[in-house]
């Protein structure tokens, strides 16, 4: 059983999945309830401004397969809570293969998200320290199935802190020993946990993190990037020019993790195929989905020891994982020496 790391109050807990649980088993049968009245209105504006490829339709099915999904992870819960302590950690991640590898495969029926996977060998054994791109809602499920369904192996995952509102991601979230930062509070409380979250990672487990911080958009990259430069931050500013696909990558997080885990191998997990889909009318525009999802990783370079350096090692890497995306390669990057080791 793996422990729990988490900023939150047991008794706080309790109060908000006193109101998130049944606001998230609620949501399906509403959306049941009301389909023969929206799902018309959905098909008529399809019919005159998409009818070859009916999105409305598509997402609002989509949206109904996933809250109906917050009553089969309630159902693997419930599985989990009357085994005894022991058998609880891998029961759990067991359900979480079943629970995310049921949500792509409907999304593969609903909006042919199909994915290329690659050579799972090719994950490092030990600790790998995942450094993943989340460009949007849709593949924030990526890293999950990746390990649990593709790999056979356990990973802690950083979440923001929103998502415990969803009863799946809340009820499998801390038992499976993920963290889910709080934005808002003090940074180094957080990545005090973040280095907890590092000590209770299982043999063979991973620890993913998303190190962007929020979606590439155009709107978020003229946000930061004014930030950066009233912070004086001019390498990150000029970092966050150049990408064309991601946006420059925070690295307290990451060296957090590194620090606390001086054994881990980094990591970069990247994708292509999903790059439109930030926004509603992105994902509009691109439903159904017309290629494969393709998803490599690859090690880094090896991480250098100082601070300074670490930083722009991390931008080094963003920058490679962002040619990749912008390429039409389907091998990842080949291994690179450090520079400054």
């Amino acid at each position: 059983m793996s422990a729990i790391v988490t900023s939150e109050g047991r008794a706080r807990r309790y109060i908000r999945r006193a109101f998130s649980v049944p606001l998230s088993l609620a949501v399906g049968p509403v959306m049941i309830l009301f389909s023969p009245l929206v799902f018309p209105v959905l098909l008529i504006i399809d019919l005159f401004t998409a009818p070859r490829r009916l999105p409305l339709v598509r997402l609002g099915a989509m949206a109904i397969a996933f809250a109906l999904h917050e009553w089969y992870a309630m159902g693997l819960y419930v599985r989990r809570a009357i085994l005894p302590q022991e058998d609880r950690f891998e029961v759990m991640q067991e359900a979480m293969g079943l629970w995310s590898g049921s949500l792509l495969s409907w999304a593969g029926r609903i909006i042919n998200a199909q994915f290329d996977w690659g050579d799972g060998a090719s994950m490092p054994s030990g600790h790998p320290l995942v450094i993943a791109r989340h460009a949007s809602n849709v593949d924030a499920i990526i890293p999950a199935s990746l390990f649990t369904n593709r790999l056979n192996r356990s990973a802690h995952h950083v979440l923001k802190a929103e998502l415990r509102y969803a009863a799946s991601m809340d009820l499998f979230g801390l038992p499976l020993g993920n963290y889910f930062v709080s934005r808002d509070k003090n940074t180094d409380a957080e990545l005090v946990q973040l280095e907890r979250l590092a000590s209770i990672v299982q043999p063979e487990g991973g620890l993913v993190i998303f190190p962007e911080g929020t979606f590439a958009t155009p709107e978020s990259r003229a946000r930061i990037r004014a930030s950066l430069e009233r912070k004086g931050e001019t390498e990150a500013v000029a970092l966050t020019d150049e990408l064309k696909s991601l946006l420059p990558p925070k690295p307290a997080g990451v060296l957090a993790l590194l620090r606390a885990r001086p054994d881990a191998v980094p990591v970069v997990l990247a994708h292509r195929g999903l790059d439109n889909v930030a926004s509603f009318q992105g994902l509009r525009d691109s439903v159904p989905l017309t290629a494969p999802v393709v998803v490599r990783w690859w090690p880094t370079a090896p991480p250098p020891d100082a601070h300074d350096e670490q930083v722009r090692w991390l931008q080094d890497e963003w920058r490679r994982a962002d040619g990749w995306i912008n390429s039409d390669d389907l091998d990842p990057p080949p291994p690179i020496e450090s520079s400054s080791a």
